[in-house]
Parts: structure tokens; C-alpha cells; sequence
């Protein structure tokens, strides 16, 4: 066996490893977004069963409020990450943060389209009922691959789950449970996982 193929065999090796055993550092994230997605969801669901008196038109207000505090707090928990922390190069960090990301550009432009879509049209478009299942699908997706790469069955598991939902959403559309359905969701497959996260993630000093 060569020198050079020796090398990179050990190379191969050591990004492979640097993967697997580095915790994942985006737990903070995942417990904001899941939080105030669960809540929103909730939320929504109780408005539409009337709970308090509140109308349809709460509605839009909650989800605009919801995206002024989420991305506020997604900001603000970015510029305060540390730069310190230990396995934040690690493959395992890198392909997760990749897939957060593409995941989130993929929201950004679906729910873009679907608000130019309303305000073409005058009206709420169906495409908020269906965002639920692709959100899902998402994230799904995006814990799936974060658990496959830092070998982490709580993730993948919650990875799984996410997938499940799409259909189970897809079943329960146009009906109030929807959005019942997808707060317990949320909460399973991105909140819990993001305290998980958290509980696991080394200090900013080894």
C-alpha cells in the first residue's frame, strides 16, 4: 500500500470520525424555532375553535407577530453564539448547519410565493394549509440528515418522525386537528431534540 494511499485512507478516516463524535452545536436554534412554532401552531388551533372570543383575523396577526419574534431571537442568538466552541468544523456541524440552511431558503421562498400569492388574489391562499406538510417534510429532512452524520438516533428518530407527519398532515388537512397535529410535531421533532442538543453541547472550554 502506497504512502499517499495510506494518507488518504486516514484522511478519510479522520473526517468520517470528526462527524460522528463532535455533539452538534445548533441545539439553541432548535429549541427557539421549535418553541415558538409549537406555540404558533397552538395558537392557531385554538383560534380557529374559538377559544376567547377571538376571530379569523387574529390569525394573521399571530403569525405576523410570530415572524417579527422568531427572527429577531434567530438573529440575536447567531451574534451571540460563541466562536469558541470545541467540533464546531466538524463535518458532522458543517452538513448540519448546510442543510438548516437550504431548508431555510426553501421556506423562505415557499411561504414568499404564497403570500404574493394572496395578495394577488385577495384572499388567503390554501397553500398556508399546505405549507404545514412540506415544514414538516423539512425538518424532517434536515434532522435526518444532522442524526445520520453525528450518528445521533435522537435525531435521526426525530428525523423519521417529521417524514411520518407529512402524511399524517396530508390525511388531516382543511380540519382544525391540522394545526393540533402540527404543534405535537413540532414539539417532538425539533423541540425535544434541540433541549436534547443542548443537555449534550461541551463548553466553550475543553
Amino acid at each position: 500500500m502506497s504512502a499517499n494511499f495510506s494518507d488518504d485512507l486516514a484522511y478519510v478516516r479522520e473526517v468520517a470520525e470528526s462527524g460522528a463524535s463532535a455533539p452538534l452545536l445548533g441545539g439553541r436554534f432548535l429549541v427557539w424555532w421549535g418553541l415558538l412554532v409549537t406555540a404558533a401552531y397552538l395558537g392557531h388551533y385554538a383560534i380557529l375553535k374559538g377559544v376567547g372570543g377571538l376571530n379569523a383575523d387574529a390569525i394573521g396577526m399571530m403569525w405576523i407577530g410570530f415572524i417579527v419574534i422568531a427572527l429577531a431571537g434567530h438573529f440575536a442568538l447567531v451574534f451571540l453564539f460563541p466562536s469558541n466552541k470545541p467540533g464546531a468544523s466538524s463535518a458532522g456541524n458543517r452538513a448540519s448547519a448546510n442543510v438548516w440552511m437550504a431548508s431555510g431558503f426553501v421556506l423562505f421562498s415557499f411561504f414568499t410565493g404564497v403570500m404574493i400569492k394572496s395578495f394577488l388574489d385577495g384572499t388567503a391562499s390554501p397553500g398556508f394549509n399546505w405549507s404545514i406538510p412540506l415544514v414538516l417534510g423539512v425538518y424532517g429532512i434536515s434532522q435526518l440528515v444532522s442524526g445520520l452524520m453525528a450518528r445521533s438516533l435522537g435525531l435521526i428518530v426525530a428525523g423519521w418522525g417529521g417524514i411520518a407527519f407529512v402524511g399524517i398532515t396530508v390525511i388531516m388537512m382543511h380540519t382544525p386537528e391540522l394545526y393540533l397535529a402540527a404543534a405535537v410535531a413540532a414539539a417532538l421533532i425539533v423541540l425535544l431534540p434541540g433541549i436534547m442538543m443542548l443537555r449534550e453541547e461541551p463548553s466553550t472550554t475543553v
